[in-house]
């Protein structure tokens, strides 16, 4: 504990090889970590807790850290994707504490690794304080930053580095969130902008579409909610300098789905599968990651006969692992009835072979009272 923050130091050795073995969307995890909960705990004290036991679970909230380092989506590629993850004490499971509102910090510092010299590691990036609500429910369970810092700036050279990671998280911020409620604290701030949503009056551009839809809106809340609109809108594109957009790439009701989310921070109850995936790769191309874990959990829940094969191909592409896992687990458990379908030869004509012959193997592999259950 320094001052009035926690702070928790991660070191990379050889973060050139990590960068070369990881592919965009690969990721890995720091060592769990405890920051304390009150001033009566000192920092010595929480780095000796047992998580096994579980001793000391009133007393701290638990952490890890998590780094693509190619980033965690192909618009990220090039860049190292940093989130910090909060994780569930067996204290605020048992007091049904769903989340905290935390404020925390990151760094990133580059250490040549040059025995000989006593050079100290030089600071890359050290971004603004963040502040959010983590949710335990694998919605809002991490935040962070999905372009931290470009690669290049990491590597000037061919020297090998050692990444070193910093996270600050202020302890006299962490707030927990009691009871049932699971609000992410940015929607706080989104709820005063949720009745102005579909209201024409202080709306400033329209989105007109090819089907003759159109629909209007507010540059101010949607550029402080998307860097992609903040882009389009600020001056940076063409159509920034435009009253009336015209959008080409996208439906208009994912489009619509899309900015109802900027306005309220939530995702629409009763969409379709088909608009759901829409939504869901259209979240994706404009990095709103939080709308993008709420599709997914949305399509897995709607998965059967008819789409598993879409989910997983959804997960291989876009290197998904909670839709890649959750079709492969729906294909394993109904081989007997899906091996010889329309969508199994949609999968095998996908052209993965590595991923085929992993999903061929796990059928083959699992206990045969799992294989054909219904």
């Amino acid at each position: 504990m320094e001052g009035n923050h926690f702070t928790f130091t991660w070191k990379i050795s050889c973060f050139n090889e990590l960068v070369a073995r990881h592919p965009n969307g690969s990721f890995f995890y720091s060592e769990r970590f405890w920051s304390p909960r009150g001033q009566s705990v000192k920092s010595s004290d929480i780095n000796a807790i047992n998580e096994q036991n579980n001793s000391y679970n009133n007393t701290g909230y638990l952490w890890r850290l998590k780094l693509f380092p190619n980033g965690v989506d192909k618009i990220s590629n090039d860049f190292i994707s940093l989130y910090l993850e909060s994780i569930q004490t067996h204290y605020e499971k048992q007091n049904n504490i769903t989340g905290r509102h935390t404020k925390f910090q990151l760094s990133l510092y580059r250490d040549l690794n040059i025995p000989t010299t006593k050079q100290r590691p030089i600071l890359v990036i050290d971004r603004h304080t963040l502040e959010t609500k983590f949710e335990f429910n694998g919605v809002k369970a991490d935040y962070g930053f999905a372009r931290i810092v470009p690669l290049r700036e990491i590597f000037p050279n061919d020297t090998e580095v050692d990444l070193i990671v910093r996270a600050q998280i202020f302890e006299d911020a962490i707030t927990s969130g009691e009871g049932s409620s699971s609000m992410d604290i940015n929607n706080v701030s989104l709820m005063s902008f949720e009745r102005y949503f579909g209201v024409d009056r202080f709306c400033d551009v329209e989105f007109v579409f090819d089907c003759g839809s159109s629909m209007k809106a507010h540059r101010v809340i949607l550029t402080a909610r998307s860097t992609y609109f903040e882009k389009m809108l600020e001056g940076e594109w063409l159509e920034g300098h435009m009253k009336t957009i015209s959008i080409k790439d996208m439906p208009f009701d994912a489009f619509r789905c899309i900015v109802h989310h900027l306005y309220t921070g939530k995702l629409e109850e009763g969409l379709t599968f088909e608009l759901l995936r829409e939504i869901y790769s259209k979240a994706d191309m404009l990095s709103l990651e939080h709308l993008g874990r709420m599709a997914a959990k949305r399509i897995i829940r709607l998965m059967n006969h008819e789409n598993w094969d879409q989910i997983l191909m959804l997960g291989w592409k876009y290197y998904d692992d909670r839709l890649k896992d959750a079709g492969q687990d729906f294909a394993v458990k109904h081989w007997n009835v899906i091996k010889d379908t329309d969508n199994m030869k949609q999968v095998l004509a996908s052209g993965h072979v590595d991923r085929i012959v992993e999903l061929v193997l796990q059928s083959f592999f699992t206990p045969n009272n799992r294989i054909g259950q219904e």
